[in-house]
């Protein structure tokens, strides 16, 4: 009976010895298949990712000047400091012009900002601007004269403010000439008139 004891329990162990190698073997199998998976799911994306980086650059679309564009030009007077602004349309020799365009071939301009619906443009200028102004009389109204003839001529405008109206002391400095620079300033003077 005990020869039959050993032998079930050396059966049993033989059994058991097999169930676990079975299952280390099976648990064994299983990490190295998820690792291979792993590893194939990094080769897929990489791959899914090289192919992203393959799209053509093309694709890309660069900032143009259109008709539609509306352009401004600053000229900016080093000796007085004022700026001048023009808003306009382009001309037919900027259309679908790109940044790089621009200052390629407009290299005495700076360009201040760039997009198919503005783009910003500013000069430097040495000298001063034409902004400098006397206000004076003309047939007894305050008149508006350049400070330096333009094509010929003094005066700017005549306005239909009166010097009758106006204090003595007003129309004296009027009448010896008060000079302003800036088109801001000179509205601001004309605007204290009442014009």
């Amino acid at each position: 009976m005990l020869k039959k004891f050993y032998f079930v329990l050396f059966f049993i162990m033989i059994i058991f010895v097999a169930i676990i190698s079975a299952s280390i073997g099976y648990n064994m199998y299983n990490e190295e298949d998820s690792k291979n998976q792993i590893v194939e799911s990094k080769n897929e994306a990489n791959m899914d990712f090289l192919k992203e980086q393959e799209k053509p650059v093309d694709n890309i679309t660069v900032a143009k000047i259109t008709p539609s564009t509306k352009m401004t030009y600053e000229y900016f007077y080093k000796d007085d400091s004022i700026t001048e602004t023009v808003e306009d349309t382009p001309p037919y020799f900027l259309i679908d012009l790109t940044r790089n365009d621009l200052e390629t071939n407009f290299s005495d301009w700076k360009i201040k900002s760039f997009s198919p619906k503005e783009v910003v443009l500013q000069k430097v200028i040495e000298g001063e601007s034409t902004q400098h102004y006397i206000i004076g009389e003309y047939d007894g109204y305050i008149a508006i004269y350049y400070e330096k003839e333009i094509n010929g001529t003094n005066l700017k405008e005549i306005t239909d403010i009166s010097l009758e109206g106006l204090p003595k002391e007003e129309q004296e400095k009027i009448k010896n000439g008060i000079k302003i620079t800036g088109k801001d300033e000179l509205m601001k003077f004309m605007e204290s008139y009442g014009s």
